[in-house]
């Protein structure tokens, strides 16, 4: 079929239309692209700007703690600097003078009273061992057992369980009341079928529908768990009563006691000092304080601890050889030092 000029025409415009508009399509989807490609160049110079910012700024922080570190230090070692400066132009006064010819005496006089106070600790734990070591094993073994038997742990746990088991049967109390409630129709049935045991049913077979009673086994075990719980804990009582007055313990002790004018079982150490005067109680670590800080207290001469040895105890006879030999020497070295 041929076409007309007309349609020719026609069809020639559409199709131009056609190209035109695929044109113009094209050229959009160009535009987005180019658009979105811009947008995403920007959001990536965004990202790397933010990152580098914050990398500045993390950087910039450990700078100013680094800066802060070095001045805290700085102002430490100035601080240092005059505090040394201070105390060396201190000492050059009579108070400052006075307190370093007392600090270079007690230096020498801290070492001698801790050596002192660590051998009288020496000398009573190796007089506390050896009495030790010559105690019957019996009496050592009804001793290590004292405390357990004061305690009776096993007895009160056993009280402890008991009572708190016995709350199950209390439930089961609880439950029997429910299931009672129920049984009433059974029961009725049951006294009915007495009646006509003579006549249609044998005795056996209304046994046999006879209900239970529900609260025969809880009340069976509350009793036996409540008097478990009061049995352990009377025994308890009693037990450690008897730990308590056991007189065996009590006269073992005071032999002992006689004996070596201690109780090896019981004693740990040294209950009292090797001094006589309870003046020096604490006194070096009062002076080795005074030694340590007196650069910046800066005591006065009449602040100043007066330096001494302490007198020690007398030897005697109530004492363990090993104390004895202790304050001999001890009495030996002040005795040299005062010559």
């Amino acid at each position: 079929m041929a076409y007309s000029n007309d349609e020719f025409g026609r069809d020639m415009g559409a199709i131009r239309s056609s190209q035109a508009s695929s044109a113009a399509s094209l050229k959009t989807i160009e535009f987005t692209n180019a658009a979105s490609a811009v947008a995403n160049t920007f959001t990536m110079f965004n990202t790397a700007r933010a990152a580098r910012s914050a990398a500045e700024q993390v950087a910039l922080q450990q700078e100013q703690l680094a800066l802060q570190q070095e001045q805290h230090a700085l102002q430490q070692a100035m601080a240092e600097q005059t505090a040394r400066h201070e105390f060396s132009m201190w000492r050059q006064t009579p108070e400052g003078a006075a307190f370093v010819d007392w600090q270079q005496r007690a230096i020498v006089l801290i070492p001698m009273l801790r050596h002192r106070e660590r051998s009288w600790r020496a000398a009573w734990s190796q007089a506390i061992g050896r009495a030790r070591a010559e105690v019957p094993a019996d009496e050592q073994r009804r001793v290590a057992l004292q405390p357990a038997r004061l305690r009776q742990t096993a007895l009160k746990v056993l009280s402890i369980i008991a009572f708190a088991l016995a709350v199950l049967p209390l439930l089961g109390l609880g439950m029997a009341a429910i299931s009672s409630s129920f049984d009433d129709g059974r029961q009725q049935q049951y006294e009915a079928c007495l009646r006509n045991v003579s006549e249609i049913l044998t005795r056996a077979e209304c046994e046999a529908i006879k209900p239970g009673n529900p609260f025969v086994g809880p009340i069976v075990w509350l009793v036996i768990l409540i008097g478990l719980g009061v049995l352990c804990t009377v025994l308890r009582v009693l037990r450690r009563r008897s730990a308590r007055t056991d007189r065996r313990l009590a006269e073992e002790s005071s032999a002992r006691a006689a004996h070596w004018g201690f109780d090896p079982l019981h004693t740990q150490g040294a209950w009292y000092d090797w001094h006589e005067s309870d003046a020096f109680r604490g006194y070096t670590d009062r002076v080795e304080h005074m030694v340590r800080n007196g650069a910046t207290t800066r005591p006065m001469p009449s602040q100043l601890i007066q330096l001494g040895v302490p007198v020690p105890r007398q030897p005697g006879d109530h004492l363990p050889v090993e104390v004895n030999d202790f304050l001999d020497a001890v009495q030996r070295e002040n005795a040299a030092l005062t010559d």
